[in-house]
C-alpha cells in the first residue's frame, strides 16, 4: 500500500493510545522518496551552557513511499519510528540507536499486541527493482584488500572527495571508476562521504558493460 498523511495520523493516534499510553504529543507526519530508509524521525536537540542535551525539539516523523509494503509493515514502521520518539521525547540514555531500552519496548509491543517489529527493513530483490530511474551515477569499484569488491555510488562533485579519501585507506588495493546510467545503480544509497558497500562481483560485472570507465 501506498500511506497517506491522514492515514499515518489516525494510526499515529491508534498507536500511541494502545502501545504508549496516549504519552506522546502530535508531530508532523511527512512522507518520503527516501530509498535510504522505510521510516525516519529526526529532531533538533537542545543542549545546556556545558553541551549537555536536555532536552529534543521539532520532532519530525518521515515515512517512505517509495516501496510498496504491506499495511502491516506501514503500521511495524511507524511504531518502530514512534518508539525512538518516545526514548527522545523522555531523554531515556540507551546504549545505542536500536539499544535496550529500544529493544525492551519493541519487544513488549511485540508481545502484548502481536505486532512484528524489527530493528531494520531488508527489501526484496522484487522491491529494489522497481526503481527505473535514469539517473547519472558516479561509480568506484574497489577491490579490497581481503579480496572481495565493494562498490561507492556517488554525484559528481564528491567524487574527489570520496577519491583521496580511499587513496590513503589501506583495507583498499585498487579503485577504478565509471559514469553509468544503469537504473540496478538506484539500489545504493548516494555517499557524499567514503563509505564501502560488498558487492557480487559477477552481478556487478554484468552492470558494468554498459558504463563508461573515467581516467
Amino acid at each position: 500500500m501506498t500511506p497517506t498523511v491522514e492515514y499515518l495520523e489516525e494510526r499515529f493516534d491508534t498507536f500511541n493510545e494502545m502501545c504508549f499510553e496516549g504519552a506522546l504529543p502530535r508531530i508532523p507526519i511527512k512522507l518520503s522518496d527516501g530509498k535510504s530508509f522505510i521510516g525516519r524521525l529526526t529532531y533538533r536537540p537542545v543542549r545546556d551552557w556545558r553541551g549537555r542535551v536536555v532536552r529534543k525539539e521539532d520532532f519530525v516523523l518521515r515515512i517512505s513511499t517509495r516501496f510498496d509494503l504491506p499495511e502491516t509493515e506501514v503500521e511495524d514502521t511507524l511504531i518502530h519510528e514512534m518508539i525512538h520518539y518516545w526514548i527522545a521525547l523522555q531523554n531515556l540514555p540507551d546504549s545505542s540507536t536500536h539499544g535496550k531500552v529500544f529493544r525492551a519496548k519493541m519487544k513488549e509491543i511485540n508481545e502484548r499486541h502481536g505486532r512484528h517489529l524489527s530493528i531494520s527493513h531488508r527489501s526484496t530483490p522484487e522491491e529494489l527493482d522497481r526503481d527505473k530511474r535514469i539517473s547519472e551515477h558516479w561509480l568506484c569499484v574497489s577491490l579490497l584488500a581481503d579480496g572481495r569488491t565493494a562498490l561507492t555510488v556517488c554525484a559528481k562533485p564528491c567524487a574527489g572527495t570520496i577519491q583521496r579519501a580511499f587513496r590513503h585507506a589501506r583495507s583498499i588495493r585498487s579503485m577504478s571508476w565509471y559514469r553509468s546510467f544503469d537504473p540496478w545503480f538506484n539500489r545504493f544509497p548516494r555517499c557524499r562521504t567514503p563509505k564501502l558497500f560488498p558487492v557480487d562481483p559477477v552481478e556487478l560485472q554484468s552492470h558494468l558493460n554498459g558504463a563508461e570507465k573515467l581516467k
